[in-house]
């Protein structure tokens, strides 16, 4: 075989290979960004039960026990994360004999393990004996996965 030959041969196979990459490429299945952090979520976030609207809500029993702090009742947490904001709500409720003051609150949130995810601050208004109140605090990152929470005064 002459040069030209084999620099022909070489050529038609190198075209062959191309056009089999291209056929391959354009005929994969596709999976698109979303579809692959849903797949990852569903594996990782074992609290949480996605809406239809896309708002992610926490599950776990224990966000829903109640704490106590200084004649409080804290507890029914609503753990919920959408369009980049998680939000927490917490029923409080006054079960001492006395009013309570304005009161500067951390709330940690913590994964299964005891780790802390984060550490949420927020105020509880003013409390007479028997009444309640809901505690309203925001985040800007996804916490909807957490398993706990503690609870202390500031």
């Amino acid at each position: 075989m002459k040069n030209k030959e084999k620099q022909m041969i070489a050529i038609l196979i190198l075209v062959g290979v191309i056009i089999i990459g291209i056929i391959y490429f354009i005929t994969r299945p596709k999976t698109t960004k979303e579809e692959n952090v849903i797949e990852q979520n569903k594996v990782t976030e074992e609290y949480v039960q996605v809406l239809e609207d896309g708002t992610k809500l926490n599950t776990s029993t224990k966000l829903q026990e109640m704490k106590k702090l200084e004649g409080l009742e804290i507890g029914n947490i609503q753990l919920t994360y959408r369009n980049g904001v998680s939000v927490v709500l917490a029923d409080v409720v006054n079960k001492s004999a006395n009013k309570t003051e304005l009161m500067a609150v951390s709330l940690t949130l913590l994964d299964k393990n005891g780790n802390v995810i984060e550490e949420l601050n927020g105020l509880i208004s003013e409390l007479a004996p028997g009444a309640s109140t809901q505690l309203n605090m925001g985040a800007s990152s996804d916490y909807a996965n957490a398993y706990d929470f503690t609870i202390v005064k500031k």
